[in-house]
Parts: structure tokens; C-alpha cells; sequence
């Protein structure tokens, strides 16, 4: 396996645009059974607008891709994921993970600290499952839970979320699904039929989620002590206090 590198970029103007490039060619070319081409030219917003974007590199090209923005409605600021894109070779390995890791690192070192909020929407089980793995605090809240027992302002929230993300779409609370919250990428992104290997995520997917649906997926960390963690979940240590001088 070559050698992977993470590059951050502190908004998309500061990617050099040969480089913009080589980005939609390389995912292109490394994620046959999915539409790159076509669902980055949908969403050009995303090479163009992000405010945080990593991008992973071997020696054979970019090989992932992850893009973030700053929202900040109704004095609840989030950390919204635009896009997570990793070559088909890579699945399964370290580059997703890297990839969020450096995004995260970056945004916790402009913040001062790890955001309380994030969220994204996704037509895959796969993120979903990811994204729960992140519970490793008591104080840490996921949604939307599997077995409708999110509470009322858990809800809440999140249809506020949903509301400023897509205004135009019909929102369930209790599934956190965003009827038509693809936009104009439906399922044929994906050649096959995402998966996530867990039975109980992938039949909430099929039951619930349309062609053209997404998720709202939410990690909420409202506590210094549910931030700290998922830092260190990430492997994100804090920046050292500066020394300092004796007289």
C-alpha cells in the first residue's frame, strides 16, 4: 500500500486549480462504481465553496477526499460534512479515517476547541455507522437512534438543522430522513447498493430511505468532557500552553 498523505486546505480558493483538477480526474478514475464525474459537477459548490477540505495523495494520485463548512443558524453553530470521497482500493482501510482526522485537527486548532455540533446528511449505512462509532462519551448524543428514542430536543435540533440545509424538503423527525435531501444525486451514484455490514443499520436504510432521500446525522458534544473525548477518539491532542520564561 503507497504511502498516504493528508494536505488541508483553509478554503476552497486556496486549493491551486491544476490541483482542483487532479482531484476530480483521480476520484474519477479510482471510484469506477460510483459517478464522481457527474456528482462533483452537480455539486460544484463543494470545490468552490467549502471552508475546510483535506485531501489524501499517494503516488498514484488523490485517492479521498473530505469537505466541510461553517453554518451558524439560530446561535447554534455546527461543523456540516459536504463531502467524504475515498478511492474504491482504500475502502475498509485508513484513509477515511485520516481524512477526518486531519479535517477535525485543523478545525479544533482555528476553534480552540473540538465543535459541539456536527452534522451530515448521507444515503449510505455505512456513514451512519460511522458516525455512531463516535459515542465514546456518555455525554455524547447520536441521531438519529435506530429504535426512535431520541429526545424531544434532540429532535428539535435537528429539524432545525434540517430546515436551514434544505428548506425546500419534507423532514421526518423520527427517522432523521430528508425527503428528496439529494437534490438531483439520487441512488445511481452508487452501482451497488451501499452497505454497512450491520443488518439492524442496513434495514432502516432500506425501509426508510428513498432514492432521492437522505439522513440527518448528528453528534452533538455539549460537554468539555465529550469534546476532549472525541479528540482524543481522533487522536487529536491539544496544542502545548507556550512555556514560559522565568525571571
Amino acid at each position: 500500500m503507497s504511502h498516504v498523505r493528508f494536505r488541508y486546505f483553509a478554503g476552497a480558493e486556496s486549493i491551486p486549480p491544476d490541483f482542483v483538477h487532479r482531484i476530480r480526474t483521480d476520484l474519477a478514475r479510482s471510484m469506477p462504481r460510483h459517478q464522481v464525474a457527474d456528482y462533483l459537477a452537480t455539486k460544484q459548490h463543494i470545490l468552490r465553496e467549502s471552508h475546510h477540505l483535506v485531501a489524501a495523495e499517494t503516488a498514484h494520485g488523490c485517492v479521498g477526499l473530505i469537505a466541510a463548512t461553517e453554518r451558524d443558524p439560530d446561535d447554534q453553530p455546527f461543523t456540516y460534512i459536504e463531502t467524504l470521497l475515498v478511492a474504491e482500493d482504500h475502502h475498509g482501510g485508513t484513509v477515511a479515517f485520516g481524512l477526518v482526522s486531519r479535517l477535525f485537527r485543523e478545525i479544533t486548532r482555528r476553534l480552540g476547541d473540538f465543535p459541539e455540533l456536527v452534522a451530515m446528511k448521507t444515503y449510505t449505512p455505512k456513514a451512519y455507522a460511522v458516525m455512531h462509532r463516535f459515542t465514546v462519551h456518555d455525554d455524547i448524543r447520536c441521531y438519529p437512534s435506530l429504535d426512535g428514542s431520541d429526545p424531544d430536543e434532540v429532535r428539535r435540533l435537528a429539524a432545525r438543522l434540517a430546515a436551514r440545509l434544505s428548506p425546500e424538503c419534507r423532514f421526518d423527525p423520527r427517522t432523521g430522513v430528508v425527503v428528496h435531501g439529494g437534490g438531483s444525486v439520487g441512488s445511481d451514484f452508487w452501482r451497488y447498493q451501499p452497505r454497512s455490514g450491520n443488518r439492524r443499520v442496513d434495514a432502516f436504510f432500506a425501509a426508510e430511505v428513498g432514492e432521492f432521500d437522505r439522513v440527518l446525522c448528528l453528534v452533538h458534544a455539549p460537554t468539555p468532557a465529550a469534546r476532549a473525548a472525541l479528540a482524543a477518539a481522533l487522536g487529536i491532542t491539544p496544542d502545548p500552553a507556550p512555556r514560559q520564561e522565568i525571571a
